[in-house]
C-alpha cells in the first residue's frame, strides 16, 4: 500500500511539472512572435528616435567654425610677381545664417622666390543662401600681409589695411562645408624688391574645408 500510495504521489508531481513547462513554452513562443512582429513593424524610415543621431542639427549648433585652406597667393610688384602655395587657419562664429566674423591666419608653404609671407585678417561676413546648400558670401575687413626675403633683405613689404573677398560656399550633410574665395589683401607703396623701391600687392585664391560645432 505504501509503495502505491508513493507512486501516486510521484505520478501526480511529474504531472503538475509538464503542465508548468507547456505553459512557459507558450507564453515564450507569444513573446518571441510578438517581438518579431515589433521588428518587423520597425522600417528604416520609423526608425528615426531609435538611434543616436551624430549629426547636430542647425538649432543646437553653437555659431562656432573653424577650417583649414590651402591658397594660391600672389605678390605683384612693379614690374614683377611672385605666386605662392600656402595654408590658412580659419576660425568663426555665425550670428545667423546671414551674417559672421571670420579671421584667417596665412603662411606660404612654397614659393619660387624664398620669401617669407605672412597674413592675418579679421572679416565681418554677409552671407546668403541662393540654393539649397550653396551659400554665397563677401569678406569685409583688416588685415596685416608681410612679404621679406629669407636670406637678405632684397624683398621687403608690408601692409595694413582693408581687405575684401568673394566667394561661396557648399553644405555637406554631416556639419562640414567646402568653400572657395578670392581676396584682396592689400598694397604696400613703400616696399623694396631686389634692393629697388616698388609698388608690392597681395591677393589670393583660396579653398578649402570648414566645420560647424
Amino acid at each position: 500500500m505504501k509503495l502505491k500510495k508513493s507512486l501516486s504521489i510521484i505520478l501526480t508531481i511529474s504531472t503538475f511539472c509538464v503542465a508548468e513547462v507547456d505553459l512557459d513554452s507558450i507564453n515564450l513562443d507569444e513573446n518571441i512572435s510578438l517581438d518579431s512582429n515589433e521588428t518587423q513593424a520597425l522600417k528604416a524610415k520609423d526608425r528615426e528616435g531609435y538611434m543616436p543621431n551624430i549629426i547636430t542639427p542647425e538649432y543646437a549648433k553653437s555659431g562656432i567654425y573653424g577650417g583649414l585652406a590651402l591658397g594660391g597667393n600672389s605678390l605683384k610688384f612693379s614690374n614683377s610677381s611672385n605666386r605662392m602655395l600656402s595654408l590658412s587657419l580659419i576660425a568663426g562664429y555665425n550670428f545667423n545664417s546671414y551674417l559672421a566674423t571670420e579671421s584667417r591666419a596665412t603662411l606660404a608653404i612654397a614659393n619660387e622666390k624664398s620669401i617669407d609671407y605672412k597674413n592675418i585678417s579679421v572679416f565681418l561676413k554677409p552671407q546668403y543662401e541662393v540654393y539649397k546648400g550653396i551659400n554665397l558670401y563677401t569678406l569685409i575687413g583688416v588685415g596685416k600681409f608681410s612679404a621679406n626675403s629669407i636670406n637678405s633683405n632684397a624683398t621687403k613689404g608690408s601692409s595694413a589695411s582693408m581687405q575684401f573677398g568673394l566667394g561661396a560656399g557648399y553644405k555637406l550633410e554631416n556639419n562640414f562645408k567646402l568653400f572657395a574665395d578670392y581676396t584682396y589683401l592689400g598694397n604696400d607703396n613703400k616696399a623694396k624688391y631686389k634692393n629697388s623701391s616698388t609698388i608690392m600687392k597681395s591677393s589670393a585664391v583660396t579653398a578649402g574645408i570648414m566645420y560647424d560645432f
